[in-house]
Order: C-alpha cells, then sequence, then structure tokens
C-alpha cells in the first residue's frame, strides 16, 4: 500500500491558495480598469461556481425538508388546538343544554308548588335513579327526619308521579305509576268536574301508549277525550284533588267485563330531578 505523504498534499494545498489569491487579485484589478477576465480567473470562477453548486444542492434539500417538516409541525399542532378547541365546545354546550333543562324544571316546579297552596308538601331532589329499573323507582333525599311516610303521593312536572313506598331516615323510594311491575296500592281517581264526577281506580299503565289505566269506573256513560282526571281521596290513603292527568280515550278489557280508561300523564315521566311529597291537605285529615 502506498504511503501517504503529508508533504506533498501540503504544497499542493499552498499551490492552489497561491492560484486562488492571485486570481481575486487580477480579477479586482480587471474589476477596476472594467478589463475582461483573465482565462485562469474565469477557470477559477466557474470551478468556483460548480463547487457551490455541488455543495449547496444538498444544503438546500435538506432546508427544503426541514421547512416542510416545519410547516407540517404547524399544521398538526393547529389541529390539535383546533379539536382542543371543539371538544371544550361540546362540553359547553352539553352543559349550557343541561343548565337549560334544569332551570324548566325548576319553573315547573315552581308552577307547581303554586298549586299546591292547601297541601302541607315537602320538597325533594332526586338522587338515584337506576337506568335498569327506570319506570319502576327513584330515590330521593328526604326520609323519616323530615316526616316522609309510606303511601305518601308524590308530585313533579306538574301531576302525580308515583308513592312513597320505602323510607329510612334521610332518603325515600318512590315507586312510579309507569312501573312495569304494576302499582303496588291502587289510587283512587275522579274524573270530570264535581257536577259531572265518576270515580274510578288507577291500577296499571301502559307502555305502549305511555298511558295510566284506569278501571272500576261508577258509570257507564262515555268519557269524553280531555277529560282531567283527579285524586278522589277516598279510602284515605291521599289527599284529593292532585292532577293525574287526562283521559285519552277507552277500551274493554280482554273478557269485556270492565272498561278500561287511558289517561295521558300530566307529567314527564322521562325526566324527574325535582318532586314535592304530599304530606296532607292543610285542615284536611291526609
Amino acid at each position: 500500500m502506498k504511503k501517504f505523504n503529508l508533504s506533498k498534499m501540503v504544497i499542493i494545498a499552498l499551490i492552489i491558495i497561491i492560484a486562488a489569491m492571485s486570481a481575486i487579485v487580477i480579477s479586482a484589478k480587471n474589476f477596476k480598469s472594467n478589463q475582461k477576465p483573465s482565462a485562469m480567473t474565469q477557470t477559477i470562477n466557474d470551478g468556483t461556481g460548480f463547487v457551490d453548486r455541488v455543495l449547496g444542492t444538498p444544503v438546500h434539500f435538506v432546508q427544503d425538508k426541514v421547512n416542510e417538516f416545519s410547516n407540517l409541525m404547524d399544521t398538526y399542532q393547529q389541529n390539535e388546538s383546533l379539536k382542543t378547541q371543539l371538544a371544550k365546545s361540546k362540553d359547553d354546550a352539553n352543559k349550557l343544554n343541561g343548565l337549560e333543562s334544569e332551570n324548566k324544571e325548576l319553573k315547573n316546579a315552581l308552577k307547581l308548588q303554586e298549586t299546591l297552596t292547601d297541601y302541607q308538601t315537602v320538597s325533594a331532589n332526586v338522587i338515584t335513579r337506576d337506568p335498569t329499573s327506570w319506570n319502576d323507582t327513584l330515590v330521593i333525599d328526604r326520609g323519616s327526619k323530615d316526616s316522609l311516610k309510606t303511601d305518601m303521593i308524590v308530585m313533579a312536572n306538574g301531576g302525580v308521579i308515583g308513592r312513597v313506598i320505602q323510607v329510612n331516615k334521610n332518603t325515600a323510594k318512590v315507586s312510579l305509576l309507569s312501573s312495569s311491575k304494576g302499582i303496588e296500592n291502587k289510587i283512587p281517581v275522579r274524573l270530570g268536574n264535581s257536577e259531572e264526577t265518576t270515580y274510578g281506580l288507577l291500577t296499571g299503565y301502559d307502555s305502549q301508549q305511555n298511558a295510566y289505566i284506569i278501571t272500576q269506573l261508577t258509570t257507564q256513560d262515555k268519557i269524553s277525550k280531555g277529560t282531567q282526571v283527579f285524586t278522589s281521596g277516598l279510602g284515605g290513603d291521599s289527599p284529593r284533588d292532585l292532577l293525574i292527568g287526562t283521559v285519552l280515550g277507552e277500551k274493554d278489557d280482554n273478557q269485556g267485563l270492565n272498561r278500561q280508561i287511558y289517561v295521558k300523564p300530566a307529567s314527564n315521566l322521562y325526566d324527574i330531578r325535582f318532586v314535592f311529597v304530599i304530606q296532607r291537605m292543610i285542615g284536611g285529615i291526609k
């Protein structure tokens, strides 16, 4: 293997440097005197330009790729920022809808309270409503310490929704009139005004028609659609004149022996957040 001669390389480098310096000096003189560059100067200039192009091409390529990557990162960060803003907007919209719904129900609760001036009531919040028994029961944040007892009528959203079936010290369970398990204690009702009153029992709920079922009517007369239905107070288990709903229609039962009146609930049974437990009528027994 041929030995590398450092001294020769140094001499060659010095010659190149001297030639380059000479070309620069000559070019400067020619530039000042507006003379055409010498052949050697042109050759050196052309070589220098070629070297610049050769060395500059990969540098420019790398710079372009760096700029593309920087632009890509900027775009990614902008997209992430937009996603965050969009998610926040959705959260804000959901919160706003929830607040509007809660505000609407509070207004309905206030309207209902204004109609219950003849009754002693206890207001309560719904704290538990299991999705697996959504139409059957719910739990409120009032109990025996608030003088609640079983069988007390519960109202919400403008009408009767159920009865108290279990009382603890700080909570109580309410059985809804929409329960698929049936109404544990039948509720005596009256249909119509005091001049044309018909009595019956609220005995069930038809989930297909979203309507209460009233049976054991005291008359064979036709009940008009839209007739209002209230608690009758008969039997002593519930106060009278609490709104239940309005008549949708009627039909005979499966045996054809008893009429069934279908009643549209006055209250929204699906969305219940605030309730009033009716303790008794003021000045009355219940």
